[in-house]
């Protein structure tokens, strides 16, 4: 995972909930444990492919990420 930042504090359920949202998060190490021989900036790329390109019907799910990263960076060498 990428090193943390000193950023200001936000509860960001808390956030939500006062909206009356929810937010299912994906991240950089869930692409990596796909496709753990991608870099980080690589797997930021497949976050905002699939973010850009899901179904919103259907959401984004370990099979999507997979299908993301082969779009963007082919098939894993063997």
């Amino acid at each position: 995972m990428n090193p943390t930042y000193a950023l200001p504090h936000l509860d960001v359920k808390a956030i939500l909930a006062e909206r009356g949202e929810i937010a299912i998060i994906w991240s950089i190490d869930d692409v990596l444990a796909v496709r753990p021989d991608l870099s980080h900036k690589q797997a930021w790329e497949v976050l905002k492919y699939v973010k850009h390109y899901h179904d919103a019907e259907i959401g984004i799910s370990w099979t999507g990420l997979g299908l993301a990263v082969i779009d963007l960076y082919g098939q894993p060498a063997i």
